[in-house]
C-alpha cells in the first residue's frame, strides 16, 4: 500500500509490483497487456494485437527482487493504437528476460519525454531517479 501522503517511496524494499501498478491505475492506466509468443502486445481491453514499434511508452518502472536482484522487472505504461486504452505490461529485462519480453521492449515507441506520467518513476513516486532500462 502507497504511503499514507499517498505516495510510493522507491527506495525502500518494501516497494511492491502491486504497488507500482495500482499507481499506474489511480493515473488512469488500468487496462492491462499481454505478450504473446510471437513478441506482439495484445490489448486485454480490445483485445486487437499490435507491434511493439505501434505501440507508445510513456512510463517505465523498473523493479528488483528485494531478495534476489536478479529478478528484474520493468511495468510499462503504454497505450493501445487501436482503442487508446492506457494502462500497463510487466516485462521481464535483463539477463533472464524471456525472448519476447526482450524484443518487445526494444521495439516499444519510447515517449517518456510527453509529461503524461514520469518517466522512469510510478505515479507518485517521492523521487524519479530510477536507471533508463
Amino acid at each position: 500500500m502507497p504511503n499514507d501522503d499517498s505516495t510510493i517511496d522507491p527506495g525502500h524494499e518494501g516497494t511492491t509490483l502491486t504497488e507500482v501498478i495500482n499507481a499506474y491505475e489511480g493515473a488512469g492506466f488500468s487496462a492491462s497487456f499481454t505478450v504473446t509468443s510471437d513478441a506482439m502486445l495484445e490489448c486485454n481491453s480490445c483485445h486487437q494485437v499490435a507491434w511493439p514499434n505501434d505501440v507508445v511508452m510513456s512510463s517505465l518502472r523498473r523493479l528488483e527482487g528485494a531478495s534476489d536482484p536478479d529478478d528484474m522487472l520493468a511495468v510499462v505504461a503504454i497505450t493501445c493504437p487501436q482503442c487508446g486504452a492506457q494502462g500497463t505490461t510487466t516485462l521481464g529485462f535483463g539477463p533472464a528476460a524471456s525472448a519476447q519480453d526482450a524484443d518487445v521492449m526494444a521495439g516499444l515507441r519510447d515517449h517518456r519525454q510527453d509529461d503524461q506520467l514520469p518517466a522512469n518513476s510510478a505515479p507518485g513516486e517521492t523521487t524519479g531517479d530510477h536507471p533508463p532500462v
